[in-house]
């Protein structure tokens, strides 16, 4: 397969995910504590998430494979950044796609201590993923090969969501971010990658 070819396929790796990524989401109950797992949507929303956060990798890899000559080294750090941190999130969506809901159900006193993930790995997270996909972002609304659009609408969701992870805001105000985020987020990704396998190039 020709690495224009793969560049394509990861292309619609990028569109799925941001597909999977709202449709989890928007299944999602609210909140993470033990009722929101307890919940039957839990353990697709998370499958889904979580397929969609794998299925990201493989989008970014061509994404940046495709602008990598317009983005130098500003880019490169960006994807490095934006890789790390969706595998950081592979790894915290992992339990609630496997573990959280059964541990929810048989020992709910063990179920805060899988919950709570030490701070420096969220610190971590937020520095990677963060950053790293609006440094991304802004890099290829640089480059001008890709939607500039699809990439605003990346910092847009990616900001919303950190607000929606930390910020003290109004309870009704923080559940619209909640909901809002995904969304815009999601179809940044599909945006990006439904442009990228849409392309004819020799």
């Amino acid at each position: 397969m020709s690495t224009v070819n793969l560049i394509r396929w990861s292309g619609v790796a990028s569109l799925l995910a941001g597909v999977l990524y709202i449709l989890g989401s928007f299944l999602h109950p609210a909140g993470e504590d033990l009722a929101a797992v307890s919940s039957p949507n839990y353990l697709l929303a998370h499958l889904l998430i979580w397929a969609s956060l794998i299925l990201l990798l493989f989008g970014l890899i061509g994404l940046y494979a495709r602008q990598v000559e317009k983005t130098g080294m500003f880019g490169l750090v960006s994807f490095v950044l934006a890789f790390i941190g969706t595998t950081i999130a592979v790894v915290l969506v992992a339990p609630g796609a496997t573990l959280l809901p059964l541990v929810a159900a048989t020992a709910p006193d063990l179920f805060a201590q899988l919950t709570a993930p030490p701070a420096f790995v969220l610190l971590l997270f937020l520095v990677t993923y963060g950053l790293g996909f609006i440094l991304f972002s802004v890099a290829t609304m640089r480059a001008g090969v890709l939607p500039r659009w699809a990439g605003l609408l990346l910092i847009i969701g990616i900001v919303l969501q950190m607000a929606a992870e930390g910020a003290p805001l109004d309870k009704s105000l923080l559940q619209m971010i909640r909901i809002t985020a995904p969304i815009v987020l999601g179809l940044g990704f599909a945006w990006m990658g439904y442009a990228l396998w849409s392309e004819k190039r020799a």
